[in-house]
């Protein structure tokens, strides 16, 4: 991880424009408006992947949501290298009496899709920031969820220097590798016999994309707004056969995957172009995290697994 520590050392030397917030600060959602009185200390998060992001900022998280993951804290490893202390874990429904005994600040609710109730229930403990108006629960991207988040918590500047620096990254990434301009590829699962394509709008496929593969053809004209998985039928796997074929796999999938019929159909197995993302790996949880600690983390895994996989040598073995 020590590229991480030192990508998030760069982030300061990156030039923007610098200013004072100012609070109380007024902020518009969803579900109406939130006025934070002064700069926030004491934050608690209700977002899937959430304390990423508070973390990069500078904050030290008072809980963290439960997603999926072999760590006991819910920290991944990018996470846990800046986490002082263990947050309070928020598994199952929301337990308001939990996040209440934490006295924070301000609640972070941008990723977490709280309904209007648990965001009336959220706003007797804390002010609430939630989603804008007009997005989906889960439909930021991971810039604008790093903004919004250092908006709330008076950090705006250190968030834009921290998403330029990470933009740079991965334009940097794609600039050095040209020969996956052209290269095609496509986002995959298997799950009780149903097969699931992540779409043109999901963060994972997004950042792939961004760092210089080109989502399939097939894969944006199946695609619908505000959906980012969508289950389709096998029959159409030879018409997925891109250059690189993702796939998510899992202890309860593997066996799955290894014996679908379909997946034969694709030439990108024959010739070694599959990436497996491991439920619990590196490379598939700081994809599926999305924030400015985990891309960095991400990249780092991601880039040799592509380069692997577009070879051209079949023999090449693609590991995480």
């Amino acid at each position: 991880m020590k590229c991480l520590l030192t990508t998030l050392a760069a982030c300061t030397a990156v030039a923007v424009p610098a200013f004072a917030q100012q609070f109380p600060l007024t902020i518009d959602h969803k579900f109406g408006t939130t006025v934070i009185e002064s700069k926030p200390e004491r934050v608690a998060t209700v977002d899937y992947a959430g304390a990423d992001n508070l973390l990069a900022l500078g904050i030290q998280p008072l809980t963290v949501r439960s997603w999926y993951g072999p760590y006991e804290n819910g920290l991944w490893p990018w996470a846990q290298e800046l986490s002082k202390q263990d947050p309070e874990l928020l598994t199952g429904q929301l337990n308001f009496e939990q996040i209440a005994a934490t006295s924070p600040d301000v609640i972070v609710a941008i990723r977490s899709g709280i309904t209007e109730q648990e965001y009336a229930s959220l706003s007797a403990i804390a002010p609430v920031v939630a989603v804008p108006a007009g997005q989906g629960d889960y439909d930021l991207n991971w810039e604008e969820q790093a903004l919004l988040a250092g908006q709330a918590l008076g950090r705006e500047n250190d968030a834009v220097a921290q998403i330029e620096a990470l933009k740079s990254r991965i334009d940097n990434v794609a600039k050095s590798h040209p020969e996956w301009e052209d290269k095609t590829f496509v986002m995959l699962t298997i799950y009780n016999g149903d097969l699931g394509l992540y779409t043109k709008t999901d963060s994972s496929v997004k950042t792939i994309e961004a760092l210089g593969l080109e989502v399939h053809p097939k894969v944006r004209e199946l695609s619908e707004e505000g959906q980012f998985y969508m289950t389709i039928s096998q029959e159409i796997m030879p018409e997925l056969d891109a250059d690189v074929v993702f796939w998510w796999v899992s202890a309860e999938n593997a066996s799955e995957l290894e014996n679908l019929p379909s997946r034969s159909a694709l030439n990108a197995r024959a010739e070694g172009r599959e990436i497996m993302l491991d439920g619990n790996g590196v490379a598939s949880g700081a994809l599926a995290h999305g924030s400015l600690i985990s891309l960095n983390a991400a990249i780092d895994v991601l880039v040799p697994m592509i380069e692997a996989a577009v070879d051209g040598d079949p023999e090449t073995v693609v590991a995480e």
